[in-house]
């Protein structure tokens, strides 16, 4: 499922107002620094910080990774 890019690039994460990242595979807004996925149904993307997923270190870093190649980091 794709998400609109200009939306992707406007959220941020509800708890620390950081950057996240889309996995289109998993349908999920990442967010590396909180560790939590955010699931996506239907386009809508959830970001209720109570029912997001939380992630392993590994994952994390994963994603930061992902992150900084996105933004030229």
């Amino acid at each position: 499922m794709a998400l609109d890019p200009r939306l992707t690039a406007t959220l941020v994460c509800p708890l620390c107002k950081g950057a996240i990242v889309w996995d289109a595979d998993n349908s999920v807004l990442v967010c590396p620094r909180c560790k939590l996925a955010f699931e996506v149904k239907d386009n809508i993307p959830n970001m209720i910080a109570e029912e997001a997923k939380p992630l392993s270190d590994e994952q994390a870093r994963e994603y930061a990774k992902r992150l900084s190649m996105v933004r030229g980091a």
